[in-house]
């Protein structure tokens, strides 16, 4: 695995592939934030804030092994042509959002390849659908995954 400055630089990463993948919107936060984000376009990803345990690999180089673990939720309205009791091109719809999702996750991870940065997965990409009770029209994929890298700190003066 290589170093990774800052975990922001992840994120950043993150924006521009799903901006890239999908020409929706992105934002980091927390969930109940999604109905303060009144100009967005959909699809919408709302990346948590991840989770970190980190241990020391080396003090003197100041490099850290970083177990990272992720979740974020994609929401998109059901096209209008689609009849909200078919429940065969609900799915279908799902399907083409989860589409959306594996492209990023492969746009994400080309950009930092192509940089020489390796991601080890340290847990399988589990993807749960929702469908908003009070919206009908509005699904969601809940989506957590994990994996390590190495985060560099670099000393202030």
């Amino acid at each position: 695995m290589s170093v990774i400055k800052k975990t922001n630089q992840i994120v950043d990463r993150m924006k521009g592939s799903w901006i890239n993948a999908t020409g929706g919107t992105y934002y980091f936060g927390q969930p109940q934030d999604v109905d303060n984000i009144h100009s967005k376009t959909l699809p919408l990803m709302v990346m948590n804030p991840p989770q970190c345990t980190m241990k020391a690999e080396n003090f003197n180089k100041h490099t850290f092994a970083v177990d990272s673990n992720w979740t974020f939720v994609v929401y998109n309205n059901l096209p209008s042509r689609y009849n909200v009791t078919d429940d065969l091109a609900i799915l279908e719809f799902w399907d083409t959002m989860e589409d959306s999702v594996l492209y990023w996750f492969i746009d994400w991870f080309n950009l930092f390849e192509a940089d020489g940065v390796e991601f080890i997965m340290t847990s399988p990409v589990q993807i749960t659908r929702l469908k908003e009770a009070s919206n009908d029209r509005l699904l969601a994929l809940k989506v957590t995954f994990g994996f390590n890298f190495y985060r560099y700190c670099e000393a202030t003066s």
